[in-house]
């Protein structure tokens, strides 16, 4: 590690090797990526991949920093999740800035409490909630997270602290939670580095009249409300196929949706994938003409620029910062009303082949276009320096 280098302590509850908890660790892997010339990046996450998993990483060493691609990273298992261990990896570390990954994860509850007996002293603190403080997502499991919100406001613990959202969109939504008075910073999700030398339509399977296939690529959640879907497709006609990608998040939940794909007509099809890992999505997705996801919420969304990359024009709700797709040519941000959504999908099952072609190239340059005008980069090297008190030259 350069000795003239800041130093950043993420907590954030999964990282690599890991690929099956969403964008939230998809922002720091690509954070780590971008900056690691710039900055020492220290990780503490769990041993496991995803909400659910109990089977620990093989090949790690769990009682010292392991190298990860620019990172080093500390890995612990539930039981050693406790006050005295942030504390002890913290003195450790001895970093410039923390930096928590989530609100309601194991790590921030005690990061909480570290701030509010004052053991930070003249460190910054960050917090990424992505997403959790937002309308929909403070809903379910409404009266346990207002508890602890307010709890944890009542005693202090919310003292100094940098927020980190998204979009404006998620900062006036946190605002409402944390208080007008709060300092919330807006710095768009880190992306990968993409790669454009291959047009996103160039693979995409022929687009029959009155056939269409969909992916639906995320944790299955009733936040991702997957069954939304399931309930308004029953009286589409033609012959539509949806693949379902990703892990379980909630068992119940999953039970309540494939209830629902027992009811489906034989013309539709619903293919339960399960997982894939990180680097073969973007091949993966090539294989479908759109991707589908009614979301009730969503703070940013790495999973669309990929399905806009790979040429899938967007069947998503207008519940994310991706709004007026059908004016930029590129999908449909939908109301969730059954009418709608039925109709739109009616629409992408009987498009012909020649419509879809040019859909889907939009698709493909609209994401390239979006890369190239939104410098993010900036975005959080501007959050880490007010945070760190870096005063920017204005030619910086």
């Amino acid at each position: 590690m350069n000795k003239d280098k800041k130093k950043i302590l993420i907590f954030s509850e999964y990282y690599l090797p890991g690929y099956k908890s969403g964008g939230g660790m998809r922002t720091i892997v690509n954070i780590v990526s971008h900056f690691k010339n710039t900055f020492d990046f220290f990780i503490v996450t769990k041993d496991c991949d995803g909400k659910g998993d109990k089977t620990p990483y093989e090949g790690v060493d769990y009682e010292h920093w392991n190298d990860v691609q620019g990172a080093k990273v500390f890995y612990l298992n539930d039981k050693n999740i406790k006050l005295n261990k942030i504390v002890e990896l913290i003195d450790e570390v001895k970093p410039d800035l923390l930096y928590s990954n989530s609100y309601f994860s194991a790590f921030n509850r005690y990061l909480l409490i570290i701030n509010g007996l004052n053991k930070f002293k003249d460190m910054p603190f960050i917090i990424a909630p992505c997403g959790e403080l937002s309308n929909e997502p403070i809903k379910l499991g409404k009266f346990k997270k207002h508890t602890y919100l307010n709890l944890a406001k009542s005693l202090n613990f919310h003292k100094n602290i940098i927020w980190k959202a998204s979009s404006e969109v998620e900062k006036s939504e946190m605002a409402q939670v944390l208080g007008s008075k709060s300092k919330i910073l807006v710095a768009p999700d880190m992306v990968p580095d993409f790669d454009f030398e291959e047009s996103g339509d160039n693979k995409k399977p022929e687009k029959i009249i009155g056939e269409a296939k969909m992916v639906f690529l995320s944790r299955l959640n009733r936040k991702k409300n997957f069954n939304f879907l399931l309930e308004n497709i029953g009286q589409i006609t033609g012959n539509l196929t949806i693949d379902v990608i990703g892990p379980v998040d909630d068992e119940n939940y999953w039970n309540e949706c494939l209830v629902l794909i027992k009811k489906l007509p034989s013309n539709i099809k619903i293919n339960v994938i399960g997982s894939i890992p990180h680097s073969e999505v973007i091949e993966t997705l090539k294989k479908y003409h759109y991707f589908v996801l009614p979301t009730q919420n969503e703070n940013f969304g790495h999973i669309f620029l990929e399905a806009l990359q790979a040429g899938c024009p967007l069947i998503i709700s207008n519940r994310t910062p991706w709004l007026d797709l059908e004016k930029k040519k590129v999908g449909w941000s939908l109301p969730l009303e059954k009418k709608i959504w039925s109709g739109i999908i009616q629409k992408c099952v009987d498009m012909d082949e020649k419509e879809y072609k040019i859909l889907s190239g939009n698709a493909f340059s609209f994401v390239k276009k979006w890369v190239s005008e939104n410098n993010i980069e900036s975005d959080t090297l501007n959050l880490f320096n007010v945070a760190l008190g870096v005063t920017l030259s204005k030619s910086a």
